[in-house]
Formats: C-alpha cells, sequence, structure tokens
C-alpha cells in the first residue's frame, strides 16, 4: 500500500492525535515525578542536617567549644558520617573543625561550591546545602551535605522520561501505521464493493469480517438498504412487466368494445351496452392505478410521521362485527375473540384496510357456508393478530408469490380483482413493522400478523 494515502487517513491522523495527548500526558507525568522527587529529597537533607546541627549544639551546650571541635574532627573522620560536612569557625575566621570552608560567617540555609571541600571524596561533583547556626561566644557551627544524590536522581528520572517517551512515540507510530493499515484494507474493500454495486451488480453486498467493531455494524446497516433497495427495484420491473401483461387485456377488450360500438346497424341498446362495458373497464383500470398508487405512497414511508396510537382491540372488534353481516347475507359466518386493551402505534386507517383486504379475501374465495375466525392475542409484550377461514387455501409453493403485484393463483382469476390486495397488505405491514405468516388452517389459510412490540 503506498505511503501517501496512509499519511492522509483519518485513523493516521486520529492516532497521531491520540499519540500527542499521550506524550503530553508523559510530560505532565515527568514534571510531576521530577519537581515531586526534587522536593522529597531535598526536604529529607534538610531534615538530616537539622537532626545534626541540633545534636553537635546540644553537645556544644554540654562540652564547649573545645568539645565541640573534638566531636566535629571525630565525626569527620568517621566513615558513617562520610555524606555530611562539618565546619566549625571562631569570630575571625579560622577554621576550628570541620572537613570544608573556610566561608566566612552565615547564619540560616546556604548553597554552597563543591571546591569549599577538596578533601572529602565525592561521587561526582555537587554544590553544598549547608546550614550555619551562630554560637552564643560568636563562634559559627555549619553542617551540610552534597547535592550530587539529588543531582543523580534527577539525571535518572530524566533518561527515564527520555526514554519513555521515544518509545511511546515509536509504539504509536507503529500503531497508527498497523490501525491505518487495517482501516484503509476495509475501506478498500467497502469502495470496490461499492463500485460494484454502482456498475449495476445489485446482489453485491459489502464485506463483513465478523468482528463486530464499527465497520461491521456500518456494512451490516448498508447492507440491508442494498437489500431494501435491490427489493424495491426488482419490485419496480416487476410491476413494468406485470402493467404490461396485465392491463394489455383489459385495454384489448376495452378497445374491442369500443371498436363493436362503431359498427353500422348496431342498435341503441347494443351501443348503450357496449358503453356501459367501457365505462366498467374503465372504472377496473383506475381502481388498479389508484391502488398501484397507494401502494406505492405507503411504501414511501410518508405515512410514518402520523402515526399515533391505536386500538387494537377495538378495531378487530369493529371488523367482526362490521362483516358478520356480510357473511350472513353471503351465508358465511365471521366470529373472532379479541383481547382487551391493546394498543399499537401506527395509522389508524391503514391497520382498518389491512384488516378489511385479509377478511374480504378469505369471504371471496371461501366457498358458502365457509366459517371466517379473527383473532386478536397477546403473549407476554408480542401481540398476535390472525385472520383463517376453512376455504381451498394457498399451496405452500405459492405463498411468498401472493404478495407481488398482480400474482394471482389460477383458481381466483374468474373472481374479480386485480391481484393487488395482498400486496397493499405487505406494504402496509413492512410500514408498521409487522411479520406476516400464511399457514394452513387445516383446511383452509391462516394469516397471521405479529405486531412489534409496543414503545
Amino acid at each position: 500500500m503506498r505511503l501517501r494515502p496512509l499519511l492522509r487517513s483519518a485513523a493516521f491522523r486520529l492516532t497521531l492525535i491520540y499519540a500527542a495527548v499521550f506524550e503530553a500526558s508523559v510530560a505532565v507525568l515527568f514534571a510531576v515525578v521530577f519537581f515531586g522527587t526534587a522536593q522529597y529529597m531535598r526536604d529529607e537533607l534538610e531534615s538530616e542536617i537539622e537532626r545534626e546541627l541540633t545534636a553537635l549544639y546540644q553537645d556544644y551546650r554540654a562540652r564547649g567549644l573545645e568539645g565541640l571541635a573534638a566531636t566535629i574532627a571525630g565525626r569527620a573522620a568517621a566513615p558513617e558520617y562520610r555524606d555530611t560536612l562539618y565546619l566549625l569557625e571562631d569570630t575571625s575566621g579560622t577554621l576550628l573543625a570541620g572537613n570544608f570552608g573556610p566561608v566566612g560567617f552565615f547564619a540560616g540555609w546556604s548553597n554552597l561550591p563543591h571546591e569549599l571541600a577538596p578533601k572529602v571524596p565525592q561521587r561526582r561533583p555537587g554544590s553544598i546545602r549547608a546550614k550555619g547556626l551562630k554560637l552564643p561566644g560568636g563562634a559559627l557551627l555549619a553542617v551540610g551535605q552534597s547535592t550530587a544524590r539529588i543531582d543523580e536522581v534527577h539525571e535518572l528520572v530524566v533518561r527515564a522520561f527520555a526514554w519513555a517517551s521515544l518509545v511511546t512515540l515509536a509504539l504509536a507510530l507503529a500503531g497508527s501505521a498497523l490501525v491505518s493499515l487495517r482501516f484503509l484494507r476495509r475501506v478498500d474493500a467497502i469502495e470496490r464493493s461499492s463500485r460494484e454495486i454502482m456498475d449495476g451488480n445489485l446482489a453485491r453486498r459489502l464485506p463483513v469480517a465478523g468482528s463486530g467493531d464499527e465497520f461491521d455494524r456500518l456494512a451490516l446497516s448498508l447492507n440491508l438498504m442494498l437489500d431494501r433497495m435491490q427489493s424495491l427495484m426488482e419490485g419496480m420491473r416487476q410491476v413494468s412487466n406485470d402493467i404490461a401483461h396485465d392491463l394489455r387485456t383489459p385495454l384489448a377488450r376495452l378497445r374491442q368494445r369500443l371498436e363493436s360500438a362503431r359498427l353500422p346497424g348496431r342498435a341503441a341498446a347494443d351501443l348503450e351496452a357496449a358503453l356501459d362495458s367501457a365505462v366498467a373497464d374503465t372504472d377496473g383500470l383506475l381502481r388498479t392505478f389508484s391502488a398501484l398508487l397507494r401502494i406505492a405512497q405507503i411504501e414511501s414511508g410518508s405515512r410514518r410521521a402520523g402515526f399515533a396510537d391505536v386500538d387494537l382491540s377495538a378495531l378487530f372488534a369493529a371488523m367482526i362485527e362490521t362483516y358478520a353481516a356480510v357473511a350472513e347475507d353471503r351465508g358465511q359466518t365471521v366470529t373472532g375473540t379479541v383481547a382487551p386493551g391493546v394498543i399499537v402505534r401506527g395509522d389508524r386507517e391503514l391497520l382498518t384496510q389491512i384488516l378489511s383486504n385479509l377478511v374480504e379475501n378469505a369471504l371471496t374465495h371461501s366457498p358458502t357456508g365457509a366459517a371466517v375466525t379473527i383473532e386478536l392475542a397477546r403473549h407476554g409484550d408480542r401481540i398476535v393478530g390472525a385472520v383463517a377461514d376453512n376455504g381451498p387455501g394457498i399451496p405452500p409453493d405459492q405463498r411468498e408469490k401472493v404478495f407481488r403485484r398482480f400474482y394471482r393463483l389460477d383458481a381466483s382469476r374468474s373472481t374479480p380483482g386485480s391481484g393487488l390486495g395482498l400486496s397493499l397488505v405487505a406494504a402496509i405491514a413492512n410500514l408498521h413493522g409487522i411479520a406476516i405468516e400464511l399457514a394452513d388452517n387445516d383446511p383452509g389459510l391462516k394469516v397471521v400478523l405479529r405486531f412489534p412490540p409496543p414503545p
């Protein structure tokens, strides 16, 4: 893979930003550790000096100036006190005892050059942190320690953090490259698939790695969108073919009747009958196109904006009551059971349409004496509706096809209709997220509607 796309990738830039933030965090951590360690060691150093100075002052009070000089001389020569520097001067600046100086009189804390202790072996040069105390007789007592240890720790901390910073930067760059390469491979795969789809291969889908990451979730969402788009494109092609085939016959019949009406010598009654038939055919065509337009409007999803709470129990009960009288006139029966208090989100008019289409299909394609059952039940958070009849039913191999536009079973071609009723049902169900299942009713057909759980 070329270097330029890698450097220009968003993943590489994002990882570099994270690396910069992490480097800044390392710098802040270094500052905290560095200054915190320095302050701690300085406090410890000064505490040791204070304790030693206090002990020597007590010795002076007990033994006098000569006794103090003897004590300092002993400690300056003792190995256990090799890191401590002592100074005892009289009022004239003469060194009475000690291993550094003379420095002249000073009181309190002071930083002195390491050259003042030439006879004291030091691992490395460093300044002398010392505190002076004026004794009652005017003499100067001072105790100090070299800051070389503090300087060594400082350098150790600086080196450690310098290496840590370099390693962090190297790992960040390597991680940026690896992450960017992985992202670019995924992007390239998606781009190749997208180009194939744009070139006309609508069956192509974006690759899914199976890791469940953001790319997989995006690819799955886009694949669902592509499935929907392919389904709509196939539906458009099917509609075009079905319109060409299924509407050609009624249009040819209409033209034939109009031509017959133009023949000379036709009686007025024949002419009027031909015109009535032509009007009826025209009304049928208009109904067909209205149904197509209604399906297209529903599939566009524009009706979803007007969704509201719908009392599904009341709607099912009204369907049973309405179609019971219609079925009685046809020598059939419509009965049902409805669970109370079932509320769903949706378009009441369209939900009424889906139920009436299913019930009318059941009544139309069932013989005299048939029984149609309408049910609404609740199973936990699942809402299930059903319309069942004991008519001829639909063969299993034809059940997926009946939702296609203009598709009609051979047994139903002699009955009025355009083959759009179940297509309208499918469009409404898809708009509401309702799963439709066609099952055997032994005998007859059972249409099961599985409503989504209420929000």
